[in-house]
């Protein structure tokens, strides 16, 4: 075996390897094949077969044992297509690796008609000779074997959350393009392009963030949730004394208090003078609550 290749979506552009008309090259099954609907062999024919393409086949062999090792020679498999070279300088196979697929033959790549699943791995990939006379530059000739993955029209989002209380809340809701996800912490699959995610939950304010999805790649998406209670900023003069609903607003919260929606009561005391107020907050709402002290001397006339 003279190499023994891995395939992931994160890597698109595949892994070239090389060999001589009577090698292989194994394959084994991605670790994560998610986003993966079939492989390409893009096969690049050198010079000295150019007019001889005929004399050499290409394989493609499932159920490989026992595993494949570059320091093994021999193996078992079950022949999934074979065809001799076509009179090119390169050829493209596209075989299908999922059931649901949207794979087709096309001018630039050829599609063995069968899905090979995840039991059916490892793959090998060979070239055999079924011609006579093959001349000494042939022999020491190196083939150049792309071996990459075909991904699915789609990518994925993955949706981490945070409170500023620290805690999780079970009722947070996670929608793309306006369809609600039924696990926002699975990873969310998603068509390639802007995709608008929102994200709401009770108490807080709903964030909409636009996201560009690729092909077999994931997004990772943190959302930090502000709350939307009301809250007031409060300005008043340093040593006045301030309470809401009885309860001392300490110095450190006067430049933001949370509260909850609804009618609240706020007191200030600066020496012997104190003043009362009552207002309604509402949710969403910021309120900046600013306490004046003017001393006026006034001469008589």
């Amino acid at each position: 075996m003279s190499a023994v290749v891995a395939i992931s979506s994160e890597k698109s552009d595949g892994e070239t390897v090389s060999l001589r008309y009577n090698e292989a090259v194994a394959i084994l099954y991605p670790a994560d094949p998610t986003f993966i609907q079939g492989l390409e062999f893009e096969l690049r024919i050198p010079k000295a077969f150019q007019g001889s393409e005929s004399s050499v086949a290409w394989s493609v062999y499932s159920s490989i044992t026992p595993r494949p090792a570059t320091d093994r020679l021999d193996y078992y498999g079950d022949l999934v297509a074979t065809q001799p070279l076509p009179a090119r300088v390169s050829m493209n196979l596209i075989l299908p690796t999922a059931d649901r697929h949207g794979i087709k033959s096309g001018p630039f790549a050829s599609l063995i008609p069968m899905v090979v699943g995840e039991d059916r791995f490892p793959l090998v990939f060979k070239l055999s000779p079924i011609g006579k006379g093959l001349q000494p530059a042939m022999e020491s000739a190196e083939f150049k074997l792309t071996i990459r993955p075909v991904l699915r029209d789609e990518g994925g989002i993955r949706v981490s959350v945070s409170y500023s209380d620290g805690t999780e809340h079970p009722g947070t809701s996670v929608f793309v393009d306006d369809r609600r996800v039924e696990d926002p912490h699975s990873l969310i699959l998603a068509k390639k392009g802007a995709r608008v995610v929102r994200v709401s939950a009770e108490g807080y304010s709903e964030e909409v963030i636009t996201v560009a999805v690729e092909p077999g790649k994931i997004v990772p998406l943190n959302v930090a949730m502000t709350p939307n209670a009301p809250l007031l900023i409060i300005q008043a003069p340093s040593g006045a004394f301030v309470s809401i609903d009885g309860q001392t607003v300490p110095q450190a919260e006067l430049s933001g208090l949370a509260v909850d929606p609804g009618e609240h009561t706020l007191l200030f005391r600066i020496g012997d003078y104190s003043m009362t107020r009552k207002f309604m907050a509402l949710r969403g709402k910021v309120y900046r609550v600013v306490l004046s002290v003017e001393l006026d001397i006034l001469t008589s006339p």
